[in-house]
């Protein structure tokens, strides 16, 4: 018997076609004259409206009676809903081609705190073997919610129900509806098993609501999966280049002892007899440094949101081994880029590789072998896959030079935390496994305690503020646009007493000047409690020349006993949006934490302007917004004592036909009624970055005055900002005895309504 699998997760759409409460048969037919053993015949969307339907899956109905707390491993079945009922019963608002109406099936993974958890299965019939070119398994899933865990696919032998798991993911969707493709060879009667696997009872997220959903579930041939393969039908998608010395070749195990492999990936882990790779023969009339190319077909240009990840398996055995390279090339300019390498002899095993591939035009992937001493050393390859979304090189020692990708499963791959004589922060970020701490369980590589990820250092005695650094190998940019992808969690214990005050996690753009001073520009910026697990996150570069990415994470309390933590980042080409879109940085946006973002002061009097609150230089009992820390230099303030100054700060802005909303907290204090808070707009009147000091074309658009009495704590402001080219933004504070603390400007985008009202009648926040 033998099993072998590949697996791919697109982001476009394949499936094409499909309507719901239509069978779709591979073979064109309409299925009236009966289907012979393994035929699966239809794609299954699972109908519509009230005809929803499981086509030739079924789902089992275990005896409740059976299904008692403690069980091991008790299971459920898929329920068939339609987004029509979402609410009501749980599931996705809608299927794959958008319609409320369209079938589905789903498992709701949350239970109640005294109620087991179960896992739901969905099984085929029983499938013939698949022949050497496999079957292509398409589907489309989405998983949301704390208490979803996994999708899994697996083969199951009819004889001895045996199970191999031939794709799974843990990666939530956030909403969205992906395509996955699985492609895996059998040599005996199976079925395949689809299950949705919660998670477990002691985790704290099970009584939290949550679903898997799958759709247009359906079997074609192998030669379907396009890109994948595992050789024991031939080359697939992949051929042998022209221009090279000599040509891989295929094999089912080698007849040189020292070089090997002696079996194929799959089936070296077990007692499977079939199987087959790709390799190249270093033997005679092989020469040092001869080179063999396998091309894939021509691929379409990337998703720059959501590229694919490829993986494949290599094996490099001997002493006389030369390299392997994998190499992307630009189909329209025939430019080329390495994107991973090996050299050198890595033991008699199969190496689990991954690299993303990101590319804004058509390209090619090549497989380059280089022969090294003639008869001591082969190189194989084995299950090529590309699963969706951006990852990781794997492993290390095979990414570009200074490529910054690392899941810290071996070490830091480059990035450090700077040494103590650079004074630019307070602690380190530390390299942890999960099990070493009892929150995160696991880490997001391997999704177990096993895993490592890199965490903010949390001593027991530490600062408000306290923050550390952690910074990239030196990257240059060639006026490509790149990506920074990478997870994230940033978690603080919370009850109906406590407010917010984790801290932040930051990701800079770090360059040096000609005077070696250093630049910091703010790309990624979130704050304080994030969620209770691991999320994806990503950034667009724009560099050109040396430049290093920088993580920042700040303690907010001196008490927290949260976690701020990152894994797998990877770095790639391509102009991506920010995700998530909360930490988009814009122009003007600042917590006064890190200085002043571009605001600055132009009032003319040296004795009476706005001030960065300090520790040591605040108003009294102002504790900083953004944290609800007292000993934080957080905030901006002015204070007047029976004087009469005029106070301006000023900022360049882009804003190109776009309406923003900018919102701001700020406090009053002091007993003069006529205090007031004002927000200007003026067009920006030259190219510089120089401060315009004409006040004639300053539009007022919004105001502040505290009426009645003095208002306690922070209040919220908003205004909508309209302009079709660059402006300035201007705020004046004005009192005789009195003043104001401002704090946490942020710039969002769309329309919004004044905040507080205009209406000086009432008492407004």
């Amino acid at each position: 018997m033998s099993l072998h699998t590949r697996v791919v997760l697109l982001d476009f759409r394949i499936i094409t076609g499909i309507k719901k409460c239509e069978r779709q048969y591979i073979d064109g037919s309409d299925g009236k004259n009966g289907r012979a053993l393994g035929d699966f015949g239809p794609v299954c969307s699972f109908g519509s409206g009230n005809e929803v339907n499981m086509c030739d899956w079924s789902s089992p109905n275990p005896d409740p009676a059976q299904q008692r707390v403690g069980s091991p491993s008790p299971i459920a079945s898929w329920t068939l809903s339609t987004g029509a009922n979402a609410l009501w019963v749980g599931g996705p608002r809608n299927d794959t081609s958008g319609d409320d109406k369209g079938g589905y099936a789903f498992h709701e993974t949350s239970s109640t705190s005294n109620s087991q958890t179960y896992t739901a299965v969905m099984e085929s019939n029983v499938q013939p073997a698949t022949g050497a070119n496999g079957k292509c398994l398409k589907f489309w899933y989405t998983i949301q919610g704390l208490s979803a865990n996994m999708l899994k696919v697996q083969v199951k032998d009819v004889e001895n129900n045996e199970v191999t798991t031939i794709w799974d993911t843990r990666d939530h969707t956030r909403g969205d509806w992906k395509e996955a493709q699985a492609l895996y060879t059998y040599t005996k009667n199976h079925t395949l098993v689809v299950e949705a696997v919660p998670a477990s009872n002691n985790e704290p997220f099970n009584i939290f609501r949550g679903h898997v959903a799958v759709d247009d579930l359906g079997v074609r041939p192998g030669q379907e999966c396009i890109g994948l393969c595992s050789f024991e039908g031939g080359m697939c998608d992949w051929n042998n280049a022209r221009s090279d010395d000599f040509d891989w070749s295929l094999g089912r195990g080698t007849q040189n002892p020292i070089t090997g492999p002696p079996r194929d990936h799959s089936s070296s882990g077990g007692g499977y007899l079939g199987g087959a790779y790709a390799y190249i023969n270093s033997d005679f009339p092989r020469r040092p440094d001869d080179v063999a190319r396998l091309e894939s077909i021509e691929f379409q240009e990337t998703d720059p949101n959501n590229p694919p990840c490829m993986r494949f398996f290599s094996f490099l055995s001997g002493r006389g081994v030369g390299s392997l390279r994998v190499i992307i090339q630009d189909v329209v300019t025939r430019n080329e880029r390495v994107l991973w390498a090996l050299r050198g002899n890595h033991g008699s095993q199969w190496i689990m590789a991954q690299l993303p591939l990101s590319s804004n035009t058509p390209f090619k992937v090549k497989f380059e072998g280089t022969v090294g001493t003639p008869r001591l050393g082969d190189i194989a390859i084995d299950d090529i896959t590309i699963i969706s979304g951006p990852c990781a090189t794997l492993p290390t020692i095979a990414s570009p030079p200074n490529s910054g990708d690392c899941t810290f499963e071996e070490d830091t791959c480059g990035w450090t935390n700077p040494n103590l004589r650079q004074r630019l922060d307070d602690l380190d970020f530390t390299r942890l496994r999960a099990s070493e701490l009892s929150f995160p369980t696991a880490d997001h590589t391997i999704g177990t305690a096993a895993g490592n990820y890199m965490a903010l250092e949390n001593p027991e005695r530490k600062q408000e503020g306290d923050r550390a650094w952690f910074i990239s190998p030196i990257m240059t940019g060639r006026r490509q646009v790149k990506c920074l992808s990478f997870w994230y969690l940033m978690f603080e214990p919370l009850n109906d007493e406590s407010e917010p005050n984790l801290g932040s996690l930051s990701a800079f753009l770090k360059r040096e000047d000609s005077l070696g001073s250093i630049i910091l520009t703010p790309i990624w910026s979130l704050h304080n409690f994030q969620g209770l697990t691991w999320y994806f996150a990503q950034a667009p570069l724009r560099a050109d020349g040396d430049f290093q990415v920088v993580f920042e994470g700040v303690w907010g309390s001196a008490f927290s006993k949260g976690s701020v933590a990152i894994d797998d980042i990877s770095i790639f080409e391509g102009n991506c949006p920010t995700v998530p879109e909360a930490a988009v940085v814009r122009a003007g946006d600042c917590t006064f934490t890190r200085g002043s973002c571009g605001w600055q002061n132009v009032t003319s009097d040296p004795d009476f302007y706005w001030v960065n609150a300090s520790p040591l230089r605040r108003p009294v009992s102002m504790n900083d917004h953004t944290y609800g820390a007292p000993g934080l230099s957080g905030y901006f303030y002015i204070i007047m004592l029976y004087l009469e100054k005029l106070n301006i700060v000023d900022l360049f802005m882009e804003v190109r036909r776009v309406t923003h909303t900018p919102a701001l907290m700020t406090e009053s204090f002091g007993a003069d009624t006529n205090t007031t808070l004002k927000v200007y707009q003026r067009p920006a009147q030259d190219t510089s970055n120089q401060i315009i000091n004409n006040l004639t074309d300053d539009v007022l658009i919004w105001d502040f005055r505290p009426i009645h009495e003095r208002l306690s704590g922070w209040q919220f402001g908003q205004v909508s900002l309209v302009s079709s080219s660059r402006f300035q933004l201007i705020i004046e504070g004005f009192s005789y005895n009195g003043g104001f603390t401002l704090d946490d400007f942020k710039i969002y985008s769309g329309q919004c309504t004044r905040r507080p009202k205009n209406d000086r009648s009432e008492r407004v926040f």
